[in-house]
């Protein structure tokens, strides 16, 4: 597998002590920490590994691997994994960034090699121990136009036990440009947008998209200490992977039944606000994910 990085864009809303995104702000996300914070919910990253000591994200890190043998093991070189996980989980202690679900716990897997490259086999292993570590949710900003069966089926044996949210990919207007594992239908494929609500140039578009969300020009957490601003739909899939956790975490909280993948999608097709032409579009999907909608929606469909 390989992943292209996109170039970084610098557009923020700065508070005195911490930088909240746009996309927090935009989608109400704030509004849902009353109900949740995603406590008690495992996301794992199977992206480029993490800086971990990193102010906002050390306290986060439940464990970490490296399927890459990497001399640095799960240690973040390239940054984009670490940017990721930022933006799930980035804690609300007074400085840097907010997360979108900033008390979930993170399991972290490289499976990026240092030098931006990555192998069929790196991303299996990593789907292998995510589950062995009993993740709720996996997220993979990760992609590649080639499927092979070996790989499908190491994704259709973690959808069993995890949800698992893609990236779309970047790779612009072309009908059916999306990545895999995105592509398959046992994941929940994410497309970005930008701060008008536009669909950006880069993001994939298919028959495959499922959802859209913020990631256009977002900051989140860099290495070794600091911050950056990237976009793409590596930074779209996140927020959705965030989205997911607070609601994963509510629900565990009050005691409620956990929802299939099929379900989730349900919820999420019924609250997202429709962009495009009426229903499902290649573009966007079933639309701009809404958080508090999502919240409302699983209440009156699937409260027990």
């Amino acid at each position: 597998m390989q992943h292209t990085f996109n170039l970084p864009l610098f557009s923020v809303e700065q508070t005195s002590l911490e930088t909240i995104n746009w996309g927090m702000i935009c989608e109400g996300v704030r509004d849902l920490w009353n109900l949740t914070k995603g406590s008690n919910v495992k996301v794992a990253i199977l992206d480029t590994g993490i800086a971990q000591r990193h102010h906002d994200l050390a306290s986060a890190i439940l464990q970490t691997k490296d399927t890459t043998n990497s001399r640095h093991g799960s240690d973040d070189v390239l940054g984009h994994g670490t940017h990721c996980a930022g933006i799930i989980a980035a804690r609300n202690n007074g400085f840097g960034v907010l997360g979108v679900a900033p008390e979930c716990k993170l399991l972290i897997c490289k499976v990026i090699s240092d030098n931006n490259s990555c192998n069929e086999q790196s991303v299996i292993n990593g789907l292998n121990w995510a589950i062995s570590q009993e993740a709720d949710i996996i997220s993979m900003s990760v992609g590649t136009k080639t499927s092979t069966e070996k790989l499908h089926n190491a994704i259709i044996t973690a959808s069993q036990k995890a949800y698992i949210v893609c990236a779309a990919g970047n790779n612009g207007k072309s009908l059916d440009a999306i990545n895999y594992p995105a592509r398959y239908i046992e994941t929940i494929s994410v497309g970005a947008i930008d701060h008008n609500r536009r669909i950006p140039v880069y993001s994939s578009q298919g028959d495959r998209v499922d959802i859209v969300a913020p990631g256009d020009q977002i900051i989140s957490c860099w290495p070794p200490n600091g911050m950056a601003m990237l976009s793409g739909t590596s930074m779209a899939c996140p927020f959705v992977v965030g989205i997911i956790a607070l609601l994963v975490s509510y629900r565990k909280r009050n005691n409620k039944i956990k929802l299939t993948k099929e379900e989730i999608l349900d919820i999420l097709s019924k609250s997202a606000v429709d962009l495009g032409q009426t229903g499902k579009d290649v573009e966007s999907g079933f639309g701009l994910i809404d958080p508090i909608a999502l919240l409302r929606e699983s209440e009156e469909h699937y409260s027990k």
